[in-house]
């Protein structure tokens, strides 16, 4: 079963940019955080790291209307490190685009380039293809799920402070706050609300993910509102046994003592129609009495006195 992560990334696939600056900001933010040079002898390519072959190929499909030429996709087994075991894929640009890449990328320059900002789209963009390298989306775990984990939670896992201040910046220029903070040699650039992860994914243009985590929110707190109930329920049926308890001590120490028969008639059947009901709540005794809580209340606490003197009287 795909979990939500897997279906948010799968739909980022589906509303890639068309517009020659969308695209171009797109590229930009996975070569930023998921490329690199590599260098064998007098080649020079520009190599983007994904996750997988449909990423790779959604990558082509966008470098393709840029450059005329053909892209080597590659798998490799990864042997060690966190994913280890695990399938890398890879998109080479090759030699003789490599250079012009990286210049239209702005891949030399530090920190978010200024043509990702000149129109929200660029920027929307920008963070869609900063999401398909380095980010990551998580929600409680359901029953059944592989992986356990607690709360929500998205984020961007990027190089440096000063990109992570400028990622966070960006975001809130679209209406998201971000936090920052420190994994490793990563900063993360994440959110915990689950309205801010809304939105977030809203301005990624993950229309399906904004409904599937609505209807996971409304589930969760549906299902946290019933079990506060029920909680609630027990500790207060747990003190009403507890109170019966208690007062069915203090009759069976009048019985024991003085006999029942020494009370008031009032009070006689006070005591009486406790030990008939044990489990009857005040009010449910107070209706089987046919007297108002309040009186019964007053009823109950003589008893437990009565008890008090004659247990201290012996």
């Amino acid at each position: 079963m795909a979990s939500f992560k897997d279906n948010v990334e799968s739909e980022l696939l589906t509303v890639l940019p068309k517009d020659p600056r969308e695209v171009r900001a797109f590229l930009s933010a996975a070569a930023k955080q998921g490329g690199y040079i590599h260098i064998v002898g007098r080649r020079r390519n520009l190599v983007f790291g994904l996750s997988s072959y449909a990423e790779c190929l959604a990558v082509v499909e966008l470098l393709k209307t840029m450059y005329p030429t053909e892209f080597e996709i590659s798998a490799e087994h990864v042997k060690a490190g966190m994913k280890r075991g695990s399938t890398a894929f890879s998109v080479s640009v090759p030699t003789g685009f490599a250079a012009q890449a990286v210049e239209d990328l702005a891949l030399a320059e530090g920190g978010i380039p200024s043509f990702a900002r000149e129109t929200r789209r660029t920027a929307e963009s920008y963070l869609k293809g900063l999401f398909l390298v380095c980010g990551s989306v998580y929600v409680p775990s359901s029953e059944g799920d592989e992986e356990k984990r607690e709360g929500y939670h998205f984020e961007f896992a990027v190089d440096g402070d000063d990109y992570a201040a400028e990622l966070a910046a960006l975001l809130e220029k679209e209406g998201v706050h971000a936090k920052v903070s420190e994994r490793g040699a990563l900063r993360l650039v994440y959110l915990k609300d689950k309205e801010e992860i809304l939105s977030v994914l809203a301005v990624l243009g993950l229309a399906e993910s904004v409904l599937k985590l609505k209807s996971i929110i409304d589930e969760r707190e549906t299902a946290n509102s019933i079990n506060r109930v029920t909680i609630c329920e027990a500790a207060n049926l747990d003190k009403t046994y507890a109170a019966a308890s208690r007062r069915l001590m203090e009759i069976g120490a009048i019985e024991e003592s003085v006999g029942l028969e020494s009370l008031t008639p009032a009070l006689r059947d006070t005591a009486n129609a406790r030990m008939e009901y044990p489990q009857a709540s005040l009010s449910e005794l107070a209706e089987i009495l046919g007297v108002s809580k309040s009186c019964l209340n007053h009823r109950l606490r003589k008893l437990a006195q009565i008890a008090e003197e004659k247990g201290g009287a012996e």
